[in-house]
């Protein structure tokens, strides 16, 4: 234990151990224990300095996943509505495509009764040698009827 000399000095015996230390050694020892005392409490704080950056650190993460996470939902809901759109004017397309395909061959059969009606009178015009302004007239309607067809076949 401590014992304190007449000399001022310092007597320290524990166990088998034995210091003897005198005026300027204490002085000096008690200076490296305060430097010991002050880094450790320096250590302290920048430990403590250190966990309150790492607290923060975490909930700026999870502010962070919880803004990215927020992201994904939005772009996800985003792309189901994509795909709901897309479906639907595929649909619409495709209905569309079917209708003009049905219309292409009622006019392509039109075309065809027309073609067939004029060959019929011209036909008809050369076994009984019509010339009237009548069966000419017909004509000129069928052709004029031919060509509207065909040109809604070709801008269709």
């Amino acid at each position: 234990m401590r014992s304190v000399s007449k000399r001022k000095g310092l007597h320290v015996k524990k166990q088998n151990m034995e210091l003897n230390l005198q005026g300027a050694e204490v002085v000096e020892l008690a200076k490296v224990g305060a430097k010991v005392v002050e880094s450790g409490f320096s250590w302290l704080n920048e430990i403590e300095k250190t966990r309150q950056i790492a607290i923060e650190a975490e909930v700026a993460m999870k502010e962070s996943d919880n803004r990215l996470a927020s992201e994904l939902a939005s772009i996800q809901r985003d792309m189901l509505q994509i795909q709901k759109e897309f479906a639907l004017e595929s649909k619409r397309l495709d209905n569309e495509l079917t209708l003009k395909l049905s219309q292409h061959q009622m006019i392509k059969e039109l075309l065809d009764s027309l073609v067939y009606m004029r060959k019929q009178i011209e036909l008809y015009q050369e076994k009984e040698g019509l010339d009237s302004p009548v069966v000419l007239k017909l004509l000129e309607q069928l052709h004029q009827q031919q060509l509207t067809y065909t040109n809604m076949l070709q801008i269709g």
